[in-house]
């Protein structure tokens, strides 16, 4: 049969497709090969940088793109990272982050000879705080550029702003990188294409520039940890195409939430830990895309819209650590996609709404520290997907329904700690949270230990203080299958005995404020955290306390321990923090540090009967802030050897046998951060130290940000399991100190950070108040009483808030300036010489005081009067009892001592001072 051409066309069509498939199980053949100059500067590039040995420690755990690149493969464009124009051959292409690259880059790098690059990932790497290169500027074509967490440094090259093209900067992550000259608002109006732009973690120390709104095309901008200033433009939300918007970690970035526009489409807005305030506007419902909000720890106040239930793609909600007040809207029923909520930090009050407890798709509940009431809602096992619960630190009252609650199986977390519940209902005993790691009970009414503990098999976190618990620890507790226990808190109970310890793992022990007896316990080897104090605690401290080889606090404090501290405790100085033995019976020696390694931040060893001197290796203590040994019977020099611990707020050595002159400081900047000094009722002698007073600058200078804050807190957040388990020890239980204020011993168990105070008396100080005391501008308390001080005092001091300088010798009249006549008699009394309000003891006239000498009067007649003139009668004691030992001098001092007897209206003979009587007969 002959075919024609029409029939010829037809198979023929038919055969293509079938070509076509049979093709695509065959190797495909690259029709391109990259150049040999740009397959060199690659190899080059490999051969620099490339350190394949860090694998074995890289974060990411995946084999570098780099080790494909062979010098045997012709064909550049086949290797893994590398992307190359199909038509020309050029490398257009280049992702190689997280590929081991490691070292120093500059402009002589041979990357910058792949002149036709669109694209250049190099993020993940570490180049050594090295600048970004200038070269980069060469790369004219690049449309996308991300440099993140790749350890740069330094100012961002201003080349960077050739690259018009680009539509994707990300410099993220780079801590050591500045953006400053250019700044910010240089940058974004030369790269007007951006579409996103990431510059977290740079310091950009600069506000937003307005010119940021004029990028129509940006869909997102992360500007978190940037140190971001001034007030956020509220222009730059209506930008048509934003999807994201992260300033979070930017505290001294302010602005307020504008009204949002119909249909706008963020999708994920995040002002969390900024300066943000003002109220939630009611539009917020018209991000109908949003997924996720967060604006945690702002100054947002007012009530939450009920709008917000509009949000109906909202995954992650946080608006905790706000001002944020009202009642919880029920229109949160709404939220159906709902994963995490977190309210807490606020004011919130009524009840916890029912309909929160349809939002079944919840894995994380979080109402705490608000003003909640009425009880946990019985439905809220309805929430079979969560996994934590926090409702703490509320008002909730009635029933605890523990038995309703452990039907939340998938349950991790459950913090119900300080509310005001009437009692509880146990689950069954043979109920059990089999995932529960983290359980707070803290202020719950416990009269007893709960008995569904014995079957928590997985806890880790036990709070149960501040309740009833009363009497011996039953043994059953100690057998109790919670071998995975970290945490357990037991304070402020009414224990009367602890004295096992069975959990291989525990990590922190609180059994502080009850009534404890009997020896010591020792805790495992693994606890970092031993607090005891406030017990009855008896016997030695147990050499064994010197295998905690991870202690990092010990408080055994306000107990009835005896006996000396064992010497091995010096040897914990690599890990102890912080070591509080105050108020028991302990004598001896302090131990002498092991190690020149010491991370001690705290001692407070007052009141025991220590003897000996300071241990010199306490110089070595390079983070010391707080030291107190006062109270004890320690025998030494003023410690000047310390004035290089930069770090040092406090220093207490109150009532022992220090002795000897306060010498000049032996180098400049010494005790820089002193705040609080306490060398009263000691042995010292000689003038104030007024070359130290020139030197304790953080007296001299206001913090404003420690206004109202404990002035020093010890901060520790360390993960336990799968809790964050956070201490805040301030100044409140641990940083506590004595001062006589007013005449009374006062306890200062929380100091706040403007609470500078110098006490330096009951010693053996002489001389005048030195100037330099008028420095310390930020000085609040000053004890000066009970030395040997003489001459006026400075009316400067009127920033003191008490001032005592009573049983001196000082003379002169007390300024009426200030707030000087506002303190209390005894402040100044016992000082003869001085007078005006607030003694009873009026100034004379300021002519009178000064006379004019009669004729004849010699000029050492003159100076013997005016000198003697301005003190009390204690001089004049001794004065008057040199003259009647030696009568040569009677004659010289007659026209003195008449005059002073004339002046104080004494007409009468014989005048008589301090029980000395002197008549007219001796006189002449």
């Amino acid at each position: 049969m002959k075919r024609t051409p029409f029939d010829l066309l037809v198979i023929f069509l038919a055969i293509i497709p079938l070509h076509l498939a049979s093709s695509k199980t065959l190797p495909s053949v690259s029709l391109t090969k990259c150049h040999e100059q740009e397959r060199s500067a690659l190899l080059e590039f490999k051969q620099s940088l490339f350190h394949p040995e860090l694998n074995i420690d890289w974060p990411y755990g995946e084999p570098s793109k780099l080790e494909s690149w062979k010098v045997e493969d012709g064909d550049c464009c086949s290797w893994e990272g590398v992307e190359c124009d199909e038509g020309t051959g050029y490398v257009t292409g280049l992702d190689l982050d997280q590929s081991c690259l490691s070292g120093p880059i500059n402009s002589k790098a041979s990357l910058f000879r792949l002149a036709h690059l669109h694209s250049l990932n190099l993020a993940f790497n570490n180049f050594n705080y090295s600048q970004i290169p200038s070269a980069i500027g060469d790369l004219v074509e690049l449309t996308s550029l991300n440099l993140r967490s790749s350890n740069f440094g330094g100012q961002m090259p201003s080349q960077v702003l050739k690259l018009t093209n680009l539509t994707s900067l990300d410099l993220g992550l780079n801590s050591g990188l500045e953006l400053r000259n250019p700044g910010m608002e240089t940058m974004v109006q030369f790269l007007t294409k951006l579409e996103h732009l990431d510059l977290s973690w740079l310091n950009v120390s600069a506000p937003v520039p307005d010119a940021v709104a004029n990028l129509s095309s940006l869909t997102s901008l992360e500007l978190r940890q940037c140190n971001l200033q001034g007030t956020f433009p509220t222009t730059i939300f209506q930008l048509p195409r934003l999807q994201l918007l992260d300033l979070g970690d930017n505290p001294k970035l302010s602005g307020h939430l504008p009204e949002f526009r119909l249909h706008s489409p963020i999708k994920s807005l995040s002002l969390w830990c900024t300066n943000f305030s003002g109220n939630i506007p009611s539009s917020i419902g018209n991000l109908t895309q949003l997924t996720m909000l967060n604006f945690q720890d702002n100054k947002l106040l007012g009530e939450i819209p009920s709008s917000i239930g509009k949000l109906v793609q909202l995954s992650f909600l946080c608006l905790e650590m706000n001002l944020l007040s009202g009642e919880i809207p029920n229109s949160l029923i709404n939220l159906t996609n709902l994963t995490l909520l977190r309210l807490q930090g606020n004011q919130l009050t009524g009840q916890i709404p029912v309909e929160i407890t349809g939002l079944n798709r919840l894995t994380y509940l979080d109402l705490s520290f608000n003003k909640l009431t009425g009880p946990i809602p019985e439905n809220i096992s309805n929430l079979e997907s969560l996994d934590a619960l926090y409702l703490q630190s509320n008002n909730l009252n009635g029933i605890l329904r523990l038995d309703v609650i452990f039907k939340l199986e998938h349950l991790h977390v459950l913090e119900l700690s300080f509310n005001k519940f009437s009692s509880i209902i146990e689950p069954d005993t043979n109920a059990s949270l089999s995932n529960l790691s983290v359980l707070g009970l803290a202020s719950s009414n416990l009269s007893e230990l709960p008995i569904f503990l014995s079957s928590q098999s997985e806890l880790q976190w036990l709070d149960l203080s501040q309740n009833s618990i009363y009497g011996q620890i039953p043994q059953q507790f100690f057998n109790v299958h919670m071998s995975q226990l970290q945490v357990l808190n037991l304070s402020r109970n009414l224990i009367t005995s602890f004295t096992t310890f069975t959990w291989p793992n525990l990590k922190v022990m609180d059994l502080t404020y009850n009534d404890i007896q009997g020896l010591l316990p020792i805790p495992p080897k693994s606890i970092e955290l031993y607090l005891v104090s406030n017990n009855k605690l008896s016997g030695e401290i147990s050499p064994e306390m010197c295998q905690l080889s991870s202690i990092c606090m010990l408080d055994f404090s306000k107990n009835k321990l005896s006996g000396v501290i064992p010497p091995c405790l010096g040897n914990l100085s690599k890990t102890l923090s912080i070591l509080s033995l105050n108020g028991n019976d302990l004598y001896g020696r302090f131990p002498q540090l092991q190690n020149n390694e010491c991370w001690l931040t705290m001692i407070d060893v007052s009141d025991n009967q220590l003897q000996g001197s300071l241990p010199r290796g306490l110089a070595n203590c390079s983070y010391l802030e707080f030291l107190n040994f006062g109270y004890n019977q320690i025998v030494d020099t003023f410690p000047s050897w310390m004035g290089s611990l930069s770090y040092l707020n406090v220093l207490i050595l109150r009532s022992n046998s220090f002795h000897g002159a306060i010498g000049k400081p032996k180098a400049r900047h010494q005790f820089p951060n002193l705040r609080i000094v306490d060398l009263s009722m000691n042995n010292f002698l000689g003038s104030l130290p007024f070359e130290y007073f020139d030197m304790w600058s953080a007296m001299k200078i206001h913090d404003t940000y420690a206004d109202g804050y404990y002035y020093r807190r010890y901060e520790s957040s360390k993960s336990y399991g799968s809790h964050n388990y956070l201490f805040y020890y301030a100044i409140g239980e641990y940083y506590s100190m004595t001062i006589i204020n007013k005449g009374i011993l006062t306890e200062y168990p929380r100091i706040l950070a403007y609470l500078n105070v110098i006490d330096l008396s009951s010693n053996n100080f002489t001389g005048e108040i030195p100037n330099s005391v008028g420095s310390l501008t930020q000085l609040r308390m000053l004890n000066l009483s009970n030395n040997a001080l003489t001459g006026s005092f400075l009316s400067q001091l009127n920033f003191l808030a008490f001032f005592n300088v009573s049983d001196n010798r000082l003379s002169g009249p007390i300024p009426q300036v200030n707030q000087f006549a506002t303190f209390e008699n005894n402040s100044y009394e016992g000082n003869l010489g001085l007078c005006g309000v607030p003694l009873t003891k009026k100034c004379r006239d300021p002519v009178e005081a000064s006379p004019t000498p009669p004729s004849g009067a010699s000029a050492e007649e003159l100076n013997w009067k005016i000198v003697l003139m301005g003190f009390g009668s204690g001089l004049l004691e001794r004065v008057l009892a040199l003259l009647i030992s030696d009568k040569s001098l009677c004659a010289s001092f007659l026209p003195l001592i008449s005059l002073i007897s004339i002046k104080q209206g004494d007409d009468s003979w014989p005048p008589r001072f301090g029980g000395i009587g002197i008549t007219r007969p001796f006189l002449l």
